[in-house]
This record gives C-alpha cells, sequence and structure tokens, in this order.
C-alpha cells in the first residue's frame, strides 16, 4: 500500500492533504482556547465553536457540487492560499474588543476547507490506477487520521510556549506549503467537460445542481 507514495503525484497529494489538514486542527484547537485565555467567557468560546461548525452546517452538502464542475486541483491550491491568507488578520487579536475578528476569520477559514476535501477526494482518482483506487482511498484515510493526531496537541503546544502568533505564522506555513504541494501534480484536475447534446443555459446548470445536491443528500 505505502509503494502508493513512490508515485510523484500521488505522494504530493497525499503529503499536501496531510499538511492542510493538520494546520485545519492546529488552529481549530487553538482558537477556542485563546477565546477562553482572552475573555475567560465560556460564551465567547461557545460562539467560536459555533463560528467553526456553521460552515459545516452550511456548506458541507453543496461544496462537492461545486467541486465536481470546477479544476480540483486549483480548487485545492487555492482554499490553501486562501487559508493562509485569511488567518493573517489574527495577528490583530489583543482584546476581547476584537476577538470579533477571532469569529470571521474562523468562518472564512473553515468555509475555504470545506472545498479543499472534497476536491481531494475527487481529484484522488484521476491520479492513480483503478486496481490501486482501494490502497489509495486507505492511505488517505489515514492522512486524515495523522492529522487530527498531529494537530490539535500540536496547535495546543504552539498556543501554549508561542501563543496565537505561533499559531498564526505555524498555521499560514502549512497552508502555503500544501498550496504549492498541489500546484505541483502535473495531473490535469479538470471535471469532464459538459455533453455537446446538453442544455447550456443558466437555468438548466442550476436545476441540474440542485438534483445533483439532492441526490447525493
Amino acid at each position: 500500500m505505502f509503494t502508493l507514495l513512490r508515485q510523484r503525484d500521488f505522494a504530493l497529494l497525499w503529503f499536501g492533504g496531510l499538511i492542510s489538514m493538520m494546520g485545519d486542527w492546529v488552529l481549530g484547537v487553538a482558537l477556542p482556547f485563546f477565546v477562553y485565555q482572552v475573555s475567560g467567557s465560556t460564551l465567547a468560546t461557545a460562539v467560536m465553536v459555533a463560528a467553526e461548525l456553521l460552515p459545516r452546517l452550511l456548506f458541507g452538502s453543496v461544496a462537492g457540487v461545486f467541486v465536481d464542475r470546477w479544476d480540483r486541483r486549483k480548487v485545492m491550491v487555492i482554499a490553501s492560499l486562501g487559508q493562509g491568507l485569511v488567518i493573517l488578520p489574527l495577528f490583530l487579536v489583543h482584546s476581547t474588543e476584537t476577538l470579533w475578528i477571532v469569529y470571521v476569520v474562523s468562518f472564512i477559514q473553515v468555509t475555504l476547507a470545506m472545498f479543499f476535501g472534497p476536491a481531494e477526494n475527487a481529484l484522488l482518482p484521476l491520479l492513480v490506477p483503478e486496481n490501486q483506487l482501494i490502497q489509495a482511498n486507505s492511505l488517505n484515510a489515514m492522512n486524515n487520521n495523522f492529522a487530527r493526531l498531529i494537530g490539535p496537541p500540536l496547535g495546543g503546544a504552539i498556543l501554549a510556549f508561542w501563543g496565537l502568533t505561533g499559531v498564526v505564522l505555524f498555521d499560514s506555513l502549512t497552508f502555503v506549503s500544501a498550496a504549492l504541494m498541489i500546484l505541483l501534480i502535473s495531473q490535469s484536475g479538470k471535471a469532464a467537460p459538459p455533453s455537446a447534446a446538453e442544455p447550456r443555459s443558466a437555468e438548466t446548470a442550476w436545476s441540474r445542481f440542485w438534483r445533483e445536491w439532492s441526490e447525493g443528500m
């Protein structure tokens, strides 16, 4: 199974995904602790957790339908670079008066992550032969578990020793590194073009979008 990591494109996808998701977990764990440190309020911390969960409820079921229409590789690169940039305003947070920045940043960051995951899953079958797809999916599941295992304690440790500044610097670096890895993948991640016989009106496109979303649900 691990011989798949010798395949350049798959290895770039695997390590890029691992680094990006680890960054998600570092930030997802560190921010609620930071909010409680600054505010001493369980309510403020609960709002922080809600800001992380709300994008999953709003966009979790539709992100994959959009990704199926876009270049998956570009989606992953843009999502990672966007995450790396959107967390930079956290440098401005030093008191309860600026905690609103944490909520906004967290909401946008998790929203971008909602598009990264489906794009990774959709790009995977394009990078490995069909007879190796089961092993590749198993490695990808292991990738997710590694991120969950490493990210939370790492986020807590960085926050304890270097504060939120250290978390932001580390996390931004992970997202940019992941974007560079995905960018180096040679295989195109473009979705299959629609059939020439398919109607192309905006109304038809939207009705098809909602049909695919309902089928997915």
